[in-house]
């Protein structure tokens, strides 16, 4: 990864380039419930002498348990007998595990994609309401995004929509269904591959079951946020058997979508299988889990500014997205062809430009459609 601050002088503008294929960091990832950087770590990563994340986990044949390689020689150096069980050992061999080897190697490259994802989300700002003035004007087409909200009534939806618009300010008063699907527009401060004004349309959808084929026009969005709550595991069993089998059913043929796992102030036990079955879930679906909580804005913002990420990333809802701009927009035809070009590119590169307040002269163009 490049990350890269260009330090402006007075009149410059400030540019944030962003050097990364972000397929590889978006999809697939886990942000867990205690930390929004890194996972709690498996009991059975831990070496039981040192207590510290194994790198060469080896079982001592004798009594069956792993260890760190050089934790475990130490030992044996000065001791006959198991760290564990404390008997006498008659032999004191021991060979790789290379199963668990495997799995503490992957759940190490899982971190680093977490802290990585971490750091891209933050270098992107997403602002409630319409575009600035000064984004309006013809020569930035504008981007429109669609992300739809999914999930059955009483998961959160609608307040995680509340803090991703107005952050801490939400109300904390009782709970009131969505009768209908509600419409929030936010849009990104920094322009897009320093040509690009970007807008994104929030569709919280009614959570009643048997309205879900109603709004399957809806379906249609570029990214898609799946909900469930953790208190009830019926929630999850719809993402997997109502929510998500539709959304393939009547969305895009290619969309980016992650799940959340919501309502982890009122958990008690996050060994419960809904946990599992949202892992279980994610991973057979190539989908980034996160665990949010509405009420107190945990992880949330990290998980939109990630899909957004996503979306911007996506080589085919790129091609969509620009062509629907320029529908509207009418750049000049080498304008265009040099962003043909970009698009073709190997390595995906994502640049953010923040503006500074000027006066334009062009007219304002015509919305173009969302989807």
């Amino acid at each position: 990864m490049i990350v890269q601050w260009e330090k402006p002088n007075k009149r410059a503008s400030i540019d944030l380039k962003v050097s990364i294929c972000l397929t590889y960091i978006c999809r697939g990832t886990t942000e867990h419930h205690t930390n929004t950087k890194t996972m709690n770590t498996p009991k059975d990563y831990l070496c039981p002498i040192t207590l510290e994340l194994m790198g060469t986990p080896v079982i001592l044949i004798e009594d069956g348990r792993s260890y760190e390689k050089h934790a475990l020689e130490r030992w044996l150096h000065n001791h006959d007998t198991s760290p564990i069980t404390n008997k006498v050992l008659k032999r004191k061999d021991f060979i790789l595990n290379i199963n668990l080897k495997n799995a503490i190697e992957d759940f190490r490259e899982k971190q680093a994609k977490l802290q990585l994802c971490e750091t891209l989300s933050n270098a992107i700002e997403i602002k409630s309401g319409r575009l600035p003035s000064d984004f309006q004007h013809g020569n930035y087409p504008q981007l429109r995004i669609k992300i739809c909200m999914l999930g059955n009534s009483g998961v959160g939806k609608t307040s995680i929509v509340q803090h991703l618009r107005f952050q801490d300010q939400i109300s904390k008063q009782g709970y009131v269904a969505t009768v209908g699907p509600d419409i929030i527009t936010l849009h990104l401060e920094s322009l897009f591959e320093d040509r690009y004004a970007v807008v994104i349309h929030i569709f919280d959808l009614p959570g009643e079951l048997q309205w879900k084929d109603v709004w399957k026009n809806h379906y249609q969005c570029h990214g898609a946020i799946l909900v469930c709550n953790v208190a009830e595991s019926e929630t999850m069993s719809a993402i997997e058997n109502e929510w998500y089998p539709r959304l393939q059913q009547y969305g895009f043929p290619e969309f980016e979508s992650t799940l959340l796992c919501n309502k982890i102030d009122l958990a008690e036990d996050f060994e419960d299988q809904i946990f599992k079955d949202a892992e279980r879930f994610s991973t057979n679906n190539n989908l980034s889990l996160f665990y949010t909580s509405a009420l107190t804005g945990k992880n949330v913002k990290s998980m939109f500014n990630q899909l957004v990420l996503c979306i911007l990333n996506n080589r085919s809802l790129m091609t969509q997205l620009k062509e629907n701009a320029y529908g509207t927009a009418g750049p000049d035809n080498s304008r265009q062809e040099s962003n043909t070009q970009q698009i073709t590119g190997g390595l995906e590169h994502v640049t953010l430009n923040k503006q500074t307040t000027r006066k334009k002269k062009n007219k304002q163009a015509k919305d173009s459609s969302c989807c």
